[in-house]
């Protein structure tokens, strides 16, 4: 049966609580993109586990040794995938060098470890989060996902071929799911995801706790950033969309700012416009209401 997943529907009233014991598909129909509606107004999933711990990978930061006069000053930055990470890197770069990047092909910008990058940056390590001057970039949950969704598993728009056919099988494989649930690009090979599966696979990803397993463009941000340090702990925490963004990176890196000029200017390595959930169905919705919860409650506060 593809019927699991007892949820509570939850009345749009909150002084009328009534529980009701509802069997929901898992994927309705394989290889289709359309949409559960049957679903009542308002739907709560569970909570979900916590995360194994021993799962995770170190996450990608950057330790900055940067000369301020005479002396060394040192910072950390760090910035989670489809969080603005090329507009912060070039940023980064022309706040450090006083020139824009102006390199072809690889090593990319967010190479921070590269030689273009002229030895100013080492990942950091794990005992540093939390003692140094630092800055992290967070985006809005739901928003994240729904980019990486478009770009990197999606069969349709602008999606990148190549990180499309290694996502969606590690995805489906992570999930516990057959790849006959996933569909078939129109104008590609390979395999691709509609929303429903997609979000589908990644609640049964955090149900199953192996969330720390996710590729880069979906793991969780509090699993990046702060695993080590919570937000409190870092100088700076902001959106690429922020209107002060450059000037405070500039006080973390260099000790001083401008003053003008304060907003990043955002670089995709997309054309995607990032959009929010508002036309998924009620069953997506929650999902990824699940899945996004803990991000929310960790730095919510700290979102544009």
């Amino acid at each position: 049966s593809n019927y699991a997943h007892i949820l509570t529907y939850v009345s749009p009233r909150l002084d009328s609580f009534a529980p009701a014991m509802i069997n929901l598909p898992l994927l309705s129909n394989f290889n289709s993109t359309e949409r559960e509606s049957f679903i009542p107004a308002d739907v709560i999933l569970p909570l979900l586990p916590r995360f194994n711990s021993s799962a995770l990978t170190k996450p990608k930061a950057w330790t900055l040794n940067v000369l301020n006069g005479t002396e060394e000053r040192k910072s950390i930055v760090c910035y989670c995938a489809k969080c603005g990470s090329t507009s912060i890197s070039n940023e980064l770069y022309e706040i450090i060098f006083g020139k824009p990047w102006d390199y072809n092909g690889p090593p990319w910008v967010q190479a921070m470890d590269s030689k273009r990058w002229k030895g100013l940056a080492k990942k950091v390590k794990t005992g540093d989060f939390g003692k140094k001057l630092s800055f992290a970039v967070v985006r809005d949950p739901k928003e994240r996902l729904m980019s990486a969704f478009r770009s990197k598993v999606g069969c349709q728009g602008s999606v990148n071929i190549q990180d499309r056919n290694k996502n969606v099988p590690e995805l489906l494989r992570l999930a516990g799911l057959p790849q006959k649930v996933a569909s078939k690009p129109l104008h590609s090979s390979g395999l691709c995801l509609n929303e429903t599966v997609y979000l589908q696979a990644l609640f049964m990803i955090h149900e199953r706790a192996l969330q720390g397993n996710l590729d880069i463009h979906f793991i969780p941000q509090h699993l990046h950033c702060f695993r080590y340090a919570p937000p409190s702990n870092w100088t700076v925490v902001t959106t690429v969309g922020s209107s002060k963004a450059r000037c405070d990176l500039e006080l973390v890196v260099l000790g001083k700012s401008s003053g003008v000029n304060c907003s990043l200017i955002k670089t995709h390595s997309t054309n995607n416009k990032a959009r929010t959930s508002e036309t998924l169905s009620t069953i997506d919705k929650a999902r990824l209401d699940a899945i996004t919860r803990e991000e929310y409650e960790i730095f919510g506060s700290y979102l544009d």
